[in-house]
């Protein structure tokens, strides 16, 4: 199984604010690259990221969702996990990919073999929610993709995939 990190972040690390993505609508790129990488796939997201998902899309259509809560989760088609572990044990994919928040990519980064990620060429002043530390002697590049802001996408940002150094044993 390929555990993967799938995370868009600004450039000092924040990936939320408020509960909420702080470039939501305003970087339409990122979240057709989030359906390509994980429609068709296993997906783990904590609690509160499957809340602060839109009810339509509660659960992501497409995709297996399993979400890490010690509580109750209200709603139907998905799968609850008390624990990193028995959250891959419940992934049917060869491809996992994490989606967040905060605590779930802190406990699942020393499992994660890959990390796709969208660097964001802002900074989120008032951001609550940080992607933790990749030490560079853990990870290495292994593709880019600049872009600029556009009509669309209000910021530049790159799409950038990393490779963890050593397989995990």
């Amino acid at each position: 199984m390929m555990k993967n990190i799938v995370v868009a972040y600004d450039k000092g690390g924040a990936i939320g604010k408020n509960g909420e993505l702080p470039w939501v609508g305003k970087l339409p790129a990122d979240m057709k690259r989030f359906r390509d990488l994980t429609t068709g796939e296993s997906i783990i997201m904590g609690r509160k990221t499957f809340e602060s998902l839109p009810e339509r899309f509660r659960p992501l259509p497409g995709r297996q969702n399993i979400v890490l809560s010690l509580g109750e989760v209200a709603g139907t088609g998905f799968q609850i996990a008390r624990s990193l572990e028995e959250a891959y044990a419940l992934a049917e994919h060869e491809e996992v990919n994490v989606i967040g928040g905060g605590q779930i990519y802190n406990a699942a980064l020393p499992s994660i073999d890959r990390i796709y990620a969208t660097e964001i060429n802002t900074v989120v002043s008032d951001g609550d929610t940080y992607f933790p530390p990749m030490h560079s002697n853990e990870w290495h590049e292994t593709e880019r993709e600049d872009f600029v802001a556009d009509k669309k996408n209000v910021f530049n940002y790159s799409f950038v995939t990393y490779l963890r150094n050593h397989p995990i044993d």
